[in-house]
This record gives structure tokens, C-alpha cells and sequence, in this order.
């Protein structure tokens, strides 16, 4: 799907929200720490657009319209440095965001295969821990795991 409107983006809500989401995964992976909202509200405040709280999460969760508001999906963009038609039209995960992203799954299913082998030292077999890092990498491969 193309971006054909020029009063604003062409994705449907839910998979903007899904976009964002990623980019907020990403940022948060390279940061250390969660995006705070205020930072992104006073990127877009600093060139002349506007960002509210309702607004956002709106724009998180997916339940809303779709966002006409191009200027602000172009300031999004900006603040996370990637190319404005992720945000605008139907483009492929950046690079660079789509194998960090992979490899943040991969450790948090690994952290979460450590957890079940401490919780049940003893208690599983070889066969079982196996088999959960197993699910666990099925799981992220098809986006689940997060």
C-alpha cells in the first residue's frame, strides 16, 4: 500500500501502533531504559508539532482512527531516525531495526529459559529445558515472545 493521501499516513492504525511499537523496542534495547514519552513530546514540541499523552497512546494501542497527521509521523520518524515511510506507507523494518530487534528476542527467550532453569533446578529434565528453549524460539520467531 502506497502513501497516495498527502494529508496523511496510508498504514491502518494497528499496524502503526505495531510500527511504533518496534521502534520503541529498538530505542529502549539501544538505551538501556524505556523512552520516556516526555522526551519524544518535546522532540516534536522543539519543531513546531504537537504531541499529546491521549494522543499517543492512542497511536500505541491501535484501537483509534487511522493518523492523518503526516507532519507528525515525519517528526516521529525523525526522532527515531529512520526513513519517514515506515511510518507513512507500507515499507519494510529497517534493517538495522528488524536484526536488533531478533537479537532482543533471542536474549530475553534466553533469560527466560535461565529463569526456568533456576526455578526448577533439578526438577526438569535436560529434555524438558530443551524443549522450552525450543517454544520459546518458535514463539519469538512468530513475534510472541517480546
Amino acid at each position: 500500500m502506497r502513501c497516495t493521501d498527502p494529508a496523511g499516513g496510508a498504514l491502518e492504525a494497528a499496524e502503526l501502533a505495531r510500527r511504533l511499537n518496534l521502534l520503541l523496542d529498538f530505542e529502549e534495547s539501544q538505551r538501556g531504559d524505556p523512552v520516556p514519552f516526555a522526551a519524544i513530546e518535546e522532540y516534536v514540541a522543539d519543531r513546531g508539532g504537537s504531541l499529546s499523552r491521549a494522543k499517543w497512546t492512542y497511536m500505541l494501542s491501535g484501537d483509534g482512527r487511522r493518523n492523518r497527521d503526516s507532519g507528525l509521523l515525519r517528526l516521529l520518524a525523525g526522532f527515531f531516525e529512520v526513513d519517514e515511510r515506515f511510518l507513512l506507507e507500507d515499507s519494510a523494518v529497517p534493517e538495522r531495526i528488524g536484526a536488533q530487534i531478533e537479537l532482543v528476542r533471542a536474549l530475553r527467550s534466553a533469560r527466560v529459559s535461565g529463569f526456568a532453569a533456576r526455578t526448577f533446578p533439578g526438577e526438569l529434565s535436560p529434555e524438558a529445558l530443551r524443549r522450552i528453549a525450543q517454544v520459546l524460539e518458535e514463539e519469538s520467531a512468530r513475534g510472541g515472545v517480546a
